[in-house]
């Protein structure tokens, strides 16, 4: 597991470019997501998860759901086209444990929409030792420390 700055990044996971959201690969072509730890110290406390419906069609760039921090509402994009499989509805009745424990709670499990959707997202997102030059380059962009960060910040 790499640490940058107090932010783990676990090697189990793959990351969108920004860092912010962490992707697990269920196998067929799904994918569990959910929001990073250094995502999660630069938004601050999420107050809010809402989810697109299950069954709706994501194109890539796209919300699959929102979040709200600080009074601030921020759109989780996903990378690749895919369709919403599942939603983590006991984090949209209570968004805390997100705060706690971003890597033990998924926040939408996601279904690329077909194999190039899924070439798509091994290519497009960052994994293994290519984590550590992208979150320090992240933070150094950012004047990120690895304390929480206080009102609105990047979206995840």
């Amino acid at each position: 597991m790499a640490i940058v700055r107090g932010c783990a990044f676990p090697d189990d996971l793959a990351y969108d470019e920004d860092l912010n959201l962490w992707f697990r690969d269920v196998g067929a072509g799904i994918w569990e997501v959910g929001v990073t730890e250094f995502g999660s110290l630069r938004v601050g406390e999420i107050y809010m998860f809402n989810p697109r419906p299950v069954g709706r069609l994501v194109e890539a760039g796209r919300a699959f759901a929102v979040i709200e921090v600080a009074k601030t509402v921020l759109a989780m994009r996903c990378p690749f086209d895919c369709t919403i499989e599942a939603a983590n509805v006991a984090l949209a009745l209570r968004p805390a444990p997100l705060n706690k424990d971003p890597y033990g709670n998924w926040l939408c499990r996601l279904a690329a929409a077909s194999a190039i959707a899924c070439q798509t997202a091994l290519d497009t997102l960052i994994q293994g030792d290519a984590v550590i030059p992208r979150a320090i380059a992240l933070m150094d962009l950012n004047a990120f420390d690895g304390s929480r960060q206080e009102g609105p910040g990047a979206p995840p």
